[in-house]
């Protein structure tokens, strides 16, 4: 957008000097020739009141000596508010200075162009692009030919506030975002992209040369970029970047031209994520899954695990054994496919406690072996619940078989009921024959004769 600015510029520019050396001209022609000066003077009238560029003829002390009406038409004077008026009228108070500054110079260069700002009837001020001429060489006159560049500079304050914004938003992203020119030079930059690079800000670079500030680029990253100036799109999900020191980075990038307002490339954009704390965290969670699964797999206790649809995800070799099966026999059924071999008793108590809690503790369960051989088990199930959302991901039972300690029990509570009714009949056998001893003591006694059985009456007496 700029471009066509300049040459329009450029263009009024040399139309006014044009018009300037026409005028000048003419003005000085009126000076030789006094005796025609009334009809010079009326030509150089004409032309500057008729022309679309306003004018101010100033003497050598800045006063106002001629407005056309083009001038009054785009600040809403009268003739009368200007002429013998000194310009600093309509200068801001601190411009003043700087204006007869370049009176000064024009009256050596003879002529210069500038923008100025100049007060307007309402008081406010319109920005304008000047030139100004001197004429004459002892105490000179100027010549001041204004265009309003209102609706320039409102373009060039859009253009800069979109400038502005667009390396506000690329500073503060999140993401790594570098745009460079065609010579690789930076132009705008992320924070984000200067804290991955370890670099201290982005005056530091702006204007410098890619590798200059990063010099042990990658050929392949080199490369690419050359490819991304000749306009194709590349990027990389999962990419190695060695250092020079060794250390191993990666990183997720996508390298892409940009285009100027002509339509050719003006460059490219790097977006680039550094993803070493990622792969690292991704292979510590891989030997954590293998480290579990190895765990799981070598297990002696049955272990499964069950989505949200009751779909097995998991298990492990004991688990399957249950069933005479594979673990890949297993994995991907329903639970329910299995319930066939929990006794019937427990069996619907036991889903509606999974249906509604997605738990279940200590349930003491006897299964049948696909060969009919019956064993008892101790399950505990517990959910896992997503850590964001609370929603249930998945469920993990374990089982511990019991069968041989269910035996052990049963054989022992036999015993214990055997011997407590041994108990019972060597009780009563007891109480038993001290009674008969001591009927046997009375009838002595009775008789006269000594007793046989003393400790009976000790225990009697006692």
């Amino acid at each position: 957008m700029l471009i066509p600015c300049i040459a329009e510029i450029s263009l009024y520019l040399m139309l006014v000097i044009l018009m300037v050396v026409a005028v000048g001209m003419l003005f000085m022609h009126c000076v030789r020739k006094k005796t025609e000066s009334s009809v010079d003077a009326n030509q150089v009238e004409t032309l500057l009141r008729a022309m679309p560029e306003g004018y101010i003829g100033l003497d050598g002390q800045g006063i106002i000596q001629d407005v056309n009406d083009a001038y009054l038409a785009m600040t809403g004077y009268a003739r009368s508010d200007l002429v013998g008026k000194n310009l600093k009228l309509v200068l801001r108070e601190n411009r003043s200075e700087t204006l007869f500054s370049h009176l000064k110079t024009i009256e050596l260069q003879k002529s210069v162009i500038l923008e100025t700002e100049q007060r307007i009837k309402d008081g406010s001020f319109l920005p304008f692009e000047v030139s100004v001429t001197a004429l004459g060489t002892t105490n000179p006159a100027f010549m001041c030919f204004y265009r309003t560049i209102a609706m320039r500079k409102k373009v060039e304050l859009s253009l800069q506030h979109s400038a502005d914004l667009m390396r506000y938003v690329i500073e503060h992203t999140r993401s790594s975002i570098a745009i460079h020119d065609t010579n690789l030079c930076y132009l705008y930059v992320s924070q984000k992209y200067l804290d991955e690079y370890g670099i201290q800000d982005a005056a530091s670079i702006i204007g410098r040369h890619h590798y200059e500030v990063l010099p042990d680029l990658p050929q392949k990253w080199r490369d690419v970029h050359q490819r991304a100036l000749a306009g194709e799109i590349l990027s990389a999900e999962d990419d190695q970047y060695i250092r020079a020191n060794g250390k191993v980075e990666y990183t997720r990038w996508e390298c892409r031209p940009w285009y100027t307002e002509e339509g050719t490339i003006g460059g490219i954009i790097i977006y680039t994520e550094m993803i070493t704390k990622q792969k690292q965290i991704e292979v510590e969670l891989r030997e954590a899954k293998n480290y579990v699964e190895g765990l799981l797999a070598h297990a002696n206790a049955p272990i499964v695990v069950w989505d949200p649809a009751m779909k097995i995800t998991l298990a492990n070799q004991a688990f399957a054994s249950l069933f005479g099966r594979t673990v890949a026999d297993v994995v991907g059924r329903n639970l329910a496919d299995f319930a066939k071999h929990i006794n019937a008793r427990y069996r619907s108590y036991l889903f509606k406690q999974l249906e509604e809690n997605q738990a279940i503790s200590s349930a003491e369960l006897e299964m049948e072996h696909e060969n009919g051989e019956r064993r008892t088990f101790i399950w505990n199930a517990s959910p896992i619940d997503n850590p964001d959302t609370g929603a249930l991901m998945a469920t993990i039972a374990q089982g511990q078989d019991i069968t041989q300690r269910k035996m052990i029990e049963m054989e022992n509570a036999k015993q214990l009921d055997q011997l407590k009714r041994w108990y019972a009949v060597m009780a009563h056998r007891e109480d038993r024959i001290m009674e008969l001893k001591r009927k046997v003591n009375t009838l002595l006694k009775q008789e006269g004769k000594p007793i046989r059985y003393a400790a009976v009456e000790e225990d009697r007496n006692a």
